[in-house]
């Protein structure tokens, strides 16, 4: 019994192991010696290459259970342990004979030689395709170079993940707000996805900004295809019953498009220089919806701004403040006749007077 609960640590232990290296290259950044370290890993044991090799299936019912892709490793142990995923180890706690010797001799061999092909085919795949994700914190903005020569500048407050293959590159923004310049490569397209948004181009530069109510991209040189994505990506095909679906939007230098439930997507001429003002720590807002501002506002200070009255929510406000001075924008709302401002240690609320 006692050598059965140990077996049974042990082979938890792998699965967990097996985990964290999963989620970690598809999800963090890895450096040559993380890939050393996964690669010495990987060669201990047999049974190591069966567990990182059965957590591939449960990633990829991973859009069902987590659509954003931020499954973390505890969440994969937890889905490999679950019932129907577990496959009993027989041949680890069955008696050993020496009757069955030249029989696992040649098991052990054949593992062996499987997995030193799966090795190889797995270290060409980390090689093959680049995935990392990079984030941002409050107040925080960084400049990402790419392997193919474009670059990325991340906003307060982002995250993106990146991957890289030999026939496409393809970025997706989960928050936040991001600046490409894209290297051309005309076999290689550069797409962005943010959410229900896909951004198409080669050879250009643009801004897109993932906002609660939408995404917004704005074009600064060439031109961009944006993809508008039906609200349930798994819909089937429309037919003659079913409304069609949006048409690609094409957008060039000085224009830019919002994506959202609220209204159908369009190019118009955009003030650039506003969209891109974060590049400067200014915040430019012309008409701006208070909840907006406010969520702005927060990309940038720890003291988050809270809207305690809804109504209040729908107030414009336009002026230039400081992404750097939150007291600019904390006395423009003093000023206003009908809002109140209380300040803790650790909230600014704004409520109706």
């Amino acid at each position: 019994m006692i050598k059965a609960r140990s077996e049974e640590k042990l082979n938890a232990q792998i699965v967990d192991e097996a985990a964290e290296w999963f989620v970690e290259f598809n999800t963090g950044e890895v450096d040559l010696a993380a890939r050393r370290e996964f690669d010495a890993w990987l060669r201990k044991s047999p049974e190591h290459l069966r567990a990182y090799l059965e957590m591939f299936p449960l990633w990829e019912d991973a859009p069902f259970i987590d659509p954003d892709r931020e499954m973390s490793a505890d969440k994969l142990i937890a889905l490999s342990r679950a019932e129907g995923n577990v496959v009993p180890l027989e041949a680890a706690t069955a008696p050993r004979s020496r009757a069955s010797a030249p029989a696992r001799c040649r098991f052990l061999l054949a593992a062996s030689v499987l997995g030193a092909c799966l090795i190889a085919g797995l270290l060409a795949w980390f090689q093959s395709s680049y995935r990392s994700t990079y984030a941002t914190d409050v107040g925080e903005q960084r400049v990402i170079a790419l392997s193919d020569g474009s670059s990325i500048e991340l906003n307060a407050r982002s995250r993106l993940r990146i991957r890289f293959t030999d026939t496409e590159r393809n970025v997706d923004l989960l928050e936040g707000q991001a600046l490409f310049r894209v290297a051309k490569d005309k076999h290689r397209p550069f797409v962005v996805r943010s959410d229900a948004t896909r951004v198409r181009a080669v050879g250009t530069q643009f801004d897109v900004y993932r906002k609660k109510s939408g995404t917004t991209v704005t074009v600064l040189e060439g031109r961009v295809a944006v993809f508008p994505e039906p609200p349930l990506s798994r819909m089937p095909l429309p037919t003659a019953a079913h409304a069609p679906l949006i048409p690609d939007i094409l957008v060039s230098a000085g224009e830019q498009v919002t994506v959202s439930p609220a209204a159908v997507p369009r190019a118009t001429p955009a003030n650039v220089a506003a969209a891109t003002a974060w590049r400067q720590h200014r915040l430019v807002f012309s008409s701006t919806p208070l909840a907006e501002v406010a969520e702005e506002f927060n990309r940038y200070n720890d003291r988050q701004l809270i809207i305690r009255d809804t109504r209040l929510t729908t107030v414009r406000v336009n002026g230039i403040f400081s992404s750097t001075d939150p007291a600019s924008l904390i006395r423009f709302l003093r000023a206003q006749p009908d809002i109140t401002v209380d300040e803790t240690d650790t909230e600014i609320r704004v409520r109706s007077k």
